[in-house]
């Protein structure tokens, strides 16, 4: 139904619905109200999509709801029941109840006429004006007034030149009615915050009005500003979210005019400071941020907050201060650095603020004594009404909790400086600060969980040393871990009082923090076990349901990561309490309690017995696994039991079993056929497969019946994968086969071999397929004739299909081999049937017909065929060899024997065909490209199998040249030689290699710098370049000593070496042996920093070294991080002289030469995240994350990349910032407008790009609340509420 059709039938309506309204029965008025509401709902929902293009919808929209008379005829009874004695009908006039029914006039607005429009706003703001106080109607009038335009200003239209003009009625009249009453007559408290509420409103949603308006502008600041004097504090407080959303929308009044009353209110001491530091929060909070931050760094804002919290007399002022300080440490990070000490020590003195107790040490914490002193607290459950100096301590106690969670570069400080402090308030009185307290410790936990990370992987280097230009001497150790392990009996001692307190939310952070303690310790906390088992118990037993689900999860996952990491003697005197409640929980209705449970039960099994252990398992440990194993086979049998439970009970069971299976030999006929009856399960038939491939690994399970269940479940994983066959992946059903297959190895039964391979089939053309087959053939050679007749035709298919998966070409060769070894003699039959497979072409197929992969693949195969049957390869060589003798070949003839020739040279010596070299040499002046490639690989692998005849050749020619074609030519077969000769038959190689990578390609020298085009002509060709620098690295890790110093000695040559260097520097890294470590360490500094130089090529090429080193040899970078930082961060920003105009056709383009810079910059950046976390700038790396987000789309893609896994380890440093990228996720999100020219690629790439952003939002969405990032979550949840992206809600990273 149309919107026309629909306000005609309002119009019918409107008589029957007019007498209502007038009626004296109240139940009629209130009744009409609701049929006006359905009807309105009904009226101004959208209108079901069409193929018609949105202009041409928009066109016949009727912009009412009613005709002229009746709308005239509703608005003017609708405001008249304002007035309605009967206040449920008036609220129901104006005020959306409990159910969210659109208030009436909220509903009329969104398609008023203009005029109509006008007169319900009018007559509402003459509503709130009404001052006669002595009339309670009137008071309530104006209260129902206020809502009312509440709701008007909330769903009036945006746009128009009628919305402009109400919007600019409602605040020249709202501010006089805020700001020009006298003290006697001073607006009350709570309808100043309805009318401060309104204006904030406008400014978010009609900000372009504002915006335009400078008279708007100027009303709205100077009455804020106003406002800001009154003497009522809840007033002050609701102005200040409206003074930064106008601001947030006009940045220049910052400059002009607020920047100055900043400085002079924070200067202020008493109301006026405390107010004004609030508005400098607000501000950073908003999209302000910066312009805050600008004022930081200029000087004595941070100043002015802190000495606010020097009168301790007044909390609230204080309170108030270390908010806004809290703030600016996570809104504008970089700017705050400066301050980060002082700030930390003044959080750490006030986080201690007690007057009513005398202060203790830090050390106190140490002294058993206090123990019953501090159980008091609990017991007397002291309370002070006037005390509010817990105010203080929270803040300060939130204050370290933003400072820790984003600067990890100051961790170890924090270890010294916060950490004593912060574990001696464990046992803090008040339990909101408690909590804020343990909060902070977990963060610091945390910085640590991830410091570790980029430790281990950096080389499982848990230390740090000073710089080699430091004395060795000086040389000490330092990690966090090692500081967390020096308080860790001060840690323990606190939490462990902490665990018998009374408050469950105290004693559930008290078991994450252990978690966390267990886990980046490895262990550690054995000492304790006695303790932290009983408390672990107690918590169990005392679960009744969701009262204590928090603390029950807690408890358990606590205990998984306990068990993981401890010896079981530290705990075998203490499981006999711990299992009872664990099988309990295992049974729990709540079902992520179930979940953690059968996680703990896993943890204990695993750590009992390590799998494959000769040693049997302890006696102590027999029955409480026995018990284990008990209640996860009756969960599992448990029909009535939720499947996702059972799931996670067969994974538990299968982990028994892995480590304990030989204990449980008499249990076998119960379990086995319970794992296998999951196979026919949907739900459960993918971790049955994963279960039964990890059981059949385990050496613990043995026996005939289990040898007997193995056969028996080998042809049902087999149906399980053709099931399957419909997912996207079978990666877990191949494992499983493959672990089966190698369990039952030659005891496989032929019938049984040849239905998995008839079964095998339809994913033939998989890599885990193929290696099925070839493990089969192997164990079961009886099969081949199956697999002859009914895989070997689609095998050879799949050969010739042109394929650029390099692991289905591995595949393919261990096919072949295997295939080979059951027939040696088949070598003479399947080679000229691999020949015969590519088909009679003349010349090779180009790019668009898949190009020449089917021959490489080919040539590998044969490779394949000839090494597992030596004693026919003389025969398989002289067919290629009569091929490029013949003059009549044809290319692709050509091109695949000298393919196979390499191939075969490789692992044959040929030398003793003398004239064979020379005729491939004579392919290098070829007409066909490809045929000239192939030359040169045939050329350098022959050379690897006899390098005593061929190479010294190869080099010679590489010197005598004068061709550049056949020089290159002559590199491609060199690195041949480099990348495939042993590494002992290299080294002594390497001087002879050396020089001809150095010889003159024929490029042009050149130094200079500025635009793509001429840096590529200084710095040469890429081809050959990167030929020659795999080349030159490879041979450097072979002889460092030798080599690094004369690349060193090349970073001030020209452009061209330069970028050699830099190119082959990247190659030395990628080379993950540590034997020249302590060689390139003193140096890499010097090498990368060719970040640095003036070629654009060259910084691109040492950004891919950096990126290589990070990712192969982070240890090695991680302490030079600081030098190297800004220079990788100097390469994400755009630059427009980079930028220039080209001609595309009759279009002109923009190509930008410093993208491809960009992408590495950011490329490296998520490198650094993984293997470097807590070296890393967090406040610059946030920015440049950000900047990321509003670069063109490629980068855009890698910058929502990095956010994500950003926000996942820093959440303290991207939550604050979520408001930011609102705005760029707005942009991403906003559908293509469909023009004449646009195409379907334009349409999925955008939609590509939304689904990327989508991926990275969604989990942020979900880490973070809408008071830490309204803007974000009202964008992101509008996106999930819609239809387009609902499947998105349940979306995990």
């Amino acid at each position: 139904m149309s919107s026309s059709s629909r306000g005609s039938s309002l119009s019918v309506q409107l008589p029957g619905m007019l007498e209502k309204m007038r009626s004296t029965d109240s139940d009629l008025r209130l009744m009409a109200l609701i049929d006006l509401n359905k009807d309105l709902a009904r009226i101004n929902a959208p209108a079901p999509s069409t193929s018609a293009p949105t202009s041409a919808r928009r066109a016949h929209e009727t912009p009412s709801y009613a005709d002229e008379h009746t709308e005239r005829e509703i608005t003017t009874m609708v405001l008249r029941l304002l007035d309605d004695p009967i206040a449920e009908v008036k609220n129901m006039t104006a005020v959306q109840d409990v159910l969210m029914v659109h208030p009436s006039l909220g509903a009329m607005v969104k398609k008023a006429r203009p005029p109509h429009l006008m007169t319900i706003v009018n007559d509402l703001l003459a509503g709130i004006a009404t001052t006669d106080k002595e009339n309670e109607e009137n008071e309530g009038r104006r209260d129902i007034s206020c809502l009312a335009l509440k709701a008007v200003v909330l769903e009036m239209p945006t746009e128009g030149q009628h919305t402009a003009i109400t919007v600019d009625t409602i605040i020249n009249k709202v501010y006089p009615l805020l700001t020009k009453a006298s003290p006697p007559k001073t607006p009350d408290p709570q309808l100043a915050s309805e009318l401060l509420q309104i204006l904030t409103d406008i400014y978010i949603r009609f900000a372009h009005i504002v915006t335009s308006s400078p008279s708007l502008q100027q009303t709205s600041l100077e009455g804020l500003l106003a406002i800001l004097t009154s003497s009522r504090p809840s007033i002050r407080k609701r102005a200040i979210p409206a003074l930064s959303a106008l601001v947030s929308n006009n940045p220049h009044l910052f400059d002009t005019t607020l920047k100055g009353q900043v400085l002079t209110g924070l200067a202020q001491r008493g109301e006026a400071g405390k107010t004004w530091a609030s508005v400098v929060a607000s501000l950073a909070r908003g999209q302000s941020a910066s312009k805050v931050g600008a004022l930081i760094s200029e000087g004595h804002v941070v100043e002015a907050v802190l000495a606010q919290t020097e009168d301790l007399e007044d909390c609230e002022a204080v309170e108030g201060a270390l908010v806004a300080i809290e703030v600016l440490v996570l809104r504008c990070p970089t700017e705050i650095t400066p301050y980060v000490a002082p700030l930390t020590q003044k959080a750490l003195q006030l986080v201690k603020y007690d007057p009513n107790y005398a202060e203790l040490s830090d050390d106190d914490v140490d002294m058993d004594e206090d123990d019953e002193f501090d159980d008091d607290f609990e017991e007397d459950a002291y309370a002070d009404d006037e005390d509010v100096s817990w105010k203080v301590r929270r803040s300060a106690a939130k204050l370290l909790h933003a400072l820790i969670g984003t600067r990890n570069e100051l961790l170890f400080d924090f270890y010294k400086g916060a950490a004593p402090t912060l574990i001696a308030r464990f046992s803090e009185r008040e339990e909101s600060v408690r909590l804020e307290v343990l909060s902070a410790f977990e963060a610091l936990l945390r910085q640590t969980s991830a410091a570790r990370a980029a430790e281990l992987a950096s080389g499982g280097r848990n230390k740090r040393k000073r710089s080699e230009e430091m004395d060795d001497e000086s040389a000490t150790e330092e990690s966090a871990t090692s500081y967390l392990r020096a308080a860790l009996p001060q840690v323990l001692r606190a939490t462990l009082k902490q665990l018998g307190a009374k408050s469950m939310p105290t004693r559930q952070e008290c078991f994450v923090i252990l978690r966390h303690v267990a886990d980046v310790l490895n262990g550690g906390i054995d000492s304790e076990a006695k303790a932290i088992c009983g408390a672990a118990a107690a918590a169990l037993r005392s679960s009744d349901g969701a009262a204590t689900s928090s603390l029950t999860i807690a408890a358990l996952s606590f205990l998984a990561v306990f068990f993981k990491n401890h010896s079981p003697r530290h705990y075998v005197s203490y499981v006999d309490d711990i299992v009872p409640p664990v099988i309990l929980c295992m049974k729990d209705k709540l079902q992520r309690v179930n979940f953690e449970a059968f996680a703990a039960a896993s943890a204990l099994a695993s750590s009992v017995r390590a799998p494959g252990s000769a040693s049997p398992m302890p006696a102590s440990f027999s029955q409480p696994v026995q018990r284990f194993f008990t209640a996860t086979t009756e969960v599992l049998a448990d029909t009535s039991v939720d499947g996702e439970v059972r799931e996670r009970a067969l994974d538990t069971l299968g982990t028994i079993l892995v480590h304990e299976g030989d204990a449980l030999a008499g249990s076998y006929s119960t379990c086995l056929p319970l794992i296998q009856s999951r196979l026919a399960s949907e739900t459960t038939a993918s971790t049955a497969v994963i279960v039964i491939g990890k059981i059949a690994e385990s050496p613990s399970c043995k026996g005939p019946q289990f040898e007997k269940w193995l056969l028996q479940v080998l042809p049902e994983v087999v149906v399980a994968l053709r099931r399957s066959r419909r997912t996207t992946s079978k990666n877990a059903e191949f494992a499983c086969l493959q672990s089966l297959l190698n369990r039952v190895g030659s005891a496989l039964p032929l019938k049984t071999a040849q239905g998995i391979v008839s079964e095998l089939k339809p994913f033939i053309d998989t890599p885990t397929a193929l290696q099925v087959v070839a493990l089969i053939l192997a164990q079961q050679p009886g099969c081949r004739d199956v697999v002859d007749s009914q895989l070997l035709p689609q095998i050879m298919e799949i050969v010739r299909t042109p394929s650029v998966n390099p692991h289905l070409v591995d595949a393919l060769v261990a096919f072949f081999g295997a295939y080979v070894d059951g027939d040696v003699d088949c070598a003479t039959r399947l080679v000229p049937t691999l020949i015969e497979n590519l088909g009679k072409a003349g010349s090779l197929p180009d790019a668009t017909a898949g190009g020449t992969s089917t021959y490489t693949s080919t040539a590998r195969c044969i490779g394949a065929v000839v090494a597992h049957s030596q004693r026919n390869a003389a025969g398989v060589l002289a067919v290629f060899q009569k091929t490029i003798k013949s003059s009549k070949a044809t290319e692709s003839d050509v091109y695949l024997a000298l393919l196979c020739i390499g191939e075969i040279g490789r692992i044959s010596d040929l030398s003793a065909s003398s004239d064979l070299f020379e005729r491939i040499l004579a392919f290098f002046k070829n007409d066909s490209e490809e045929v000239r490639s192939a030359a040169a690989f045939a050329a350098g692998n022959i050379a690897v199998g006899a390098p005593k005849v061929f190479l010294p050749f190869i080099i010679k020619r590489i010197e005598s040249s004068t061709s550049g074609p056949e020089r290159v030519l002559l590199l491609h077969a060199l690195k041949e030689v480099i990348l495939h000769s042993p590494a002992a038959q290299l080294e002594t190689l390497a001087d002879s290699l050396w020089a001809p990578l150095f010889a003159d390609d024929g490029a042009k020298q050149a130094n200079g710098k500025s635009t793509n085009g001429q840096a590529e002509i200084a710095t040469g060709d890429d081809g050959v370049r990167n030929v020659k620098a795999a080349c030159i690295g490879k041979l450097t890790t072979t002889a460092p000593a030798k080599f690094l110093p004369q690349l060193q000695n090349l970073l001030r040559s020209t452009a061209a070496n330069r970028a050699l260097v830099a190119a082959a520097v990247r190659y030395t890294f990628i080379d993950t042996s540590s034997a020249y470590d302590e060689l390139i360490a003193p140096i890499i500094v010097e090498f990368l920093s060719l970040m640095h130089d003036e070629n654009l090529i060259v910084r691109r090429l040492s950004l891919a070294s950096l990126n290589a080193a990070i990712q192969n040899k982070p240890h090695l970078i991680i302490d030079r991080l600081a030098a190297l930082q800004p220079l990788l961060y100097q390469e994400t920003i755009v630059r427009p002289e980079l930028k220039r105009e080209v001609m595309m056709g009759p279009f002109k383009m923009i190509e930008d030469d410093g993208l491809e810079n960009r992408k590495t910059a950011y490329e490296t950046m998520y490198t650094l995240l993984a293997t470097c976390f807590n070296r890393i700038d967090l406040p610059t790396f946030t920015d440049r994350v950000m900047a990321a987000l509003q670069d063109v789309n490629e980068i855009k893609v890698l910058g929502l990349m990095l956010l994500l896994r950003l926000g996942q380890l820093a959440p303290t440093t991207v939550v604050p910032r979520l408001d930011d990228a609102a705005e760029p996720l707005k942009i991403i999100m906003k559908d293509v407008e469909v023009k004449d020219d646009t195409v379907k690629q334009d349409l999925e790439r955008k939609e590509e790009m939304q689904r990327s952003a989508l991926r990275t939002a969604v989990p942020l969405y979900r880490m973070s609340t809408p008071q830490q990032a309204p803007a974000f979550h009202h964008f992101v949840g509008g996106l999930l509420a819609s239809q387009q992206w609902k499947d998105y809600r349940d979306y995990q990273a």
